[in-house]
């Protein structure tokens, strides 16, 4: 199922995924692995809309982030 994520959105972040801060020449060049789940906020949904990266704002600075690596956080309100 694939969600219409947005701006301003909060996605789930499983344990031993890759977050990538930058890229050269299509290589990452700063990036971190989770050790622990986490979260982070949706700042660019389908970056350069693609479905392969979303842009997210996690652990103090933005990184891009894998789409399958996401999962939205709903209420049950």
């Amino acid at each position: 199922m694939i969600l219409d994520l947005k701006k301003g959105d909060l996605v789930y972040l499983p344990a031993d995924i890759m977050l990538i801060g930058s890229w050269l020449h299509g290589t990452p060049q700063n990036w971190i692995r989770l050790d622990e789940p986490g979260s982070g906020v949706i700042v660019e949904s389908n970056f350069n809309n693609e479905s392969i990266y979303h842009r997210i704002h996690a652990q103090g600075s933005e990184w891009y982030v894998r789409t399958i690596d996401t999962l939205e956080i709903m209420s049950r309100a």
